[in-house]
């Protein structure tokens, strides 16, 4: 059983914090069992832990939260404000929030220089090794469907292989194609741009010059001084168009070298160090031509007009522009919320969907799934209108929503997470993607059979999406065909998912559960998107 008590107690000058949830919680993985609390104080705090028999603090578990104190203070978890709100008891004053986590690792509480750091621990062993692969795949599904959806307008591309494809085999197709393109253009545009007549100052002695004139005399004769400035027409061949090919060369240069930085050491490969030579080398010899050492800026695609006119300066912005839509990410790494895994998982779930899409239809994205208005972030645009859609060779279109919300319904409105739609020709297939695990006791005693669930609230949640999202005309006709939950499942429960009550309810209902592991097996969700294609 979940028995609930206070899981720890921290006494101040001025205050005492307390938090209360259970003290025993299922586990999943040797590596978790022996957890137990660790909790370090702040200050001239002191803590005493009231349960000895609990096993810690959870990413996933709700616990509350209780200080007390004589009149109202205020109270950081990692320098930012909690929002309390505070009732007037007796002699003190007294406030409760409930906290969860969603994140592993130290938190701090403080009340001024005082407080403590309590370590949050993972009910799921490979949670941290989550973390990493979806951070790393979901910058790698980026750039992969974005240079799916690129490839569409390059010459040259349209012999890719079809159906499953590795997302970054195929982003360094696209990108040795593009930069073949771009040298190409670049050369041409650096000798092909005019040189800029400039007039230099420059002082020169008397007996140099080959014809002395009036004022020059006078000026000697005033101040004594042989040296007298001059004008001098040079032609400049660095002009501001050259200095955007120069500063354009150093970002792709960059951007190359953060992407190997990035990279796990066996997916460093030689063609992307290949293609970074050949920048570093076009670079080098261009920046020897006109004398310029250091380039510091970041490129700005010029407006003048003669890069509006130039052919080949006008095709070297094209491929600029192809690069910014997404090949090359705007951030280091993406951090989607980096602490909130459960948004992580719904955006790699979300585009894991699309990808399992394009791979099982052979079809070719022709909308991009992503909006990004954060130099570190990614965000999901939400809603009908931001949908990928994805072109089948049948000449149909399936659209992938994220967040779509169904309002003109007969009850209330509704929104899953990620719904597939066949546009005009089929059903709803319906997914939500869930990153944590039931905890009552009786839920898991009736439905877990041995296996870690995800929570039975979700499940039902699946039920009111199967039956409340309908058409508008009457008689209302339901139009989803299934809805799913998706929840990482740990690996060693994966192989024997298929005799589990959600995974069979899904084939007799419509509604059920099915795992989907970043790094793990997806022949569940995989088997499910081929099923439905078969629809049309």
């Amino acid at each position: 059983m979940h028995r609930s008590g206070e899981l720890l107690h921290v006494i101040m000058e001025n205050a005492v914090m307390a938090f209360i949830g259970p003290t025993v919680v299922p586990l999943y993985g040797n590596e978790t069992q022996g957890a137990k609390i660790e909790a370090f104080s702040i200050g001239k705090a002191a803590i005493a832990t009231t349960s000895s028999d609990n096993n810690g603090f959870f990413d996933d578990i709700q616990y509350t939260f209780q200080v007390s104190a004589y009149e109202p203070v205020e109270v950081t978890q990692n320098h930012r404000p909690l929002t309390l709100t505070w009732i007037h008891h007796g002699p003190m004053y007294v406030a409760n929030t409930f906290l969860q986590f969603h994140q592993v690792g130290w938190t701090a509480f403080r009340i001024g220089q005082d407080g403590v750091r309590i370590r949050v621990q993972s009910r799921k062993m490979d949670y941290q090794t989550d973390y990493r692969i979806m951070i790393w795949d979901l910058e790698n599904k980026v750039r992969g469907l974005t240079a799916k959806l690129i490839s569409t307008t390059l010459e040259g591309m349209e012999n890719f292989p079809e159906g499953p494809t590795n997302l970054w085999s195929y982003w360094l197709g696209v990108l040795e194609s593009i930069w073949e393109k771009l040298a190409r253009d670049t050369m041409h545009a650096w000798h092909t741009l005019p040189m800029q007549l400039t007039v230099d100052e420059q002082r020169t002695r008397l007996e140099r010059l080959k014809k002395l004139k009036q004022r020059d005399l006078a000026a000697y004769a005033r101040s004594g001084n042989n040296r007298i400035i001059t004008s001098v027409a040079v032609w400049n061949p660095l002009i501001a168009e050259r200095v955007y090919l120069l500063e354009l060369l150093q970002y792709i240069r960059g951007r190359l070298e953060r992407v190997l930085n990035q990279i796990q050491p066996l997916q460093k490969n030689r063609r992307l160090n290949k293609i970074l030579h050949e920048v570093v080398r076009l670079l080098r010899r261009l920046s020897t031509e006109v004398n310029l050492e250091r380039i510091v800026d970041e490129p700005r695609i010029p407006s003048s007009p003669l890069a509006q006119s130039h052919p080949a300066l006008r095709q070297v912005i094209r491929w600029h522009r192809l690069l910014q839509s997404g090949l090359f990410p705007s951030g280091d790494r993406f951090f989607v919320g980096i602490k909130d895994l459960s948004l992580l998982y719904e955006y790699w779930c979300y585009l894991t969907i699309v990808q399992m899409v394009v791979d099982e239809s052979k079809g070719t994205l022709r909308v991009h799934p992503l909006v990004s208005s954060d130099p570190v972030d990614i965000l999901l645009s939400s809603g009908a209108k931001h949908a990928a859609q994805v072109q089948l060779p049948s000449g149909h279109s399936v659209f992938i929503h994220y967040e779509r919300q169904y309002s003109m319904l007969p009850t209330v409105a509704q929104k899953p997470d990620h719904v597939v739609e066949l546009r005009g020709l089929g059903p709803l297939l319906i997914f939500d993607a869930k990153y944590r695990f039931e905890m009552n006791d009786d839920y898991i005693k009736n439905y877990g059979a041995g296996n870690p669930i995800p929570p039975v609230s979700t499940i039902n949640g699946m039920h009111q999406y199967h039956d409340a999202i309908v058409g508008i005309q009457i008689p209302h006709e339901r139009l989803v065909d299934r809805a799913i939950v998706l929840f990482p499942l740990p690996h060693s429960f994966i192989a024997h998912w298929h005799q589990h009550r959600f995974y069979k309810s899904i084939t007799s209902i419509g509604v059920g559960a099915l795992p989907l592991l970043p790094g793990g097996d997806d022949t569940y969700v995989r088997n499910e998107i081929r099923r439905y294609l078969t629809l049309i």
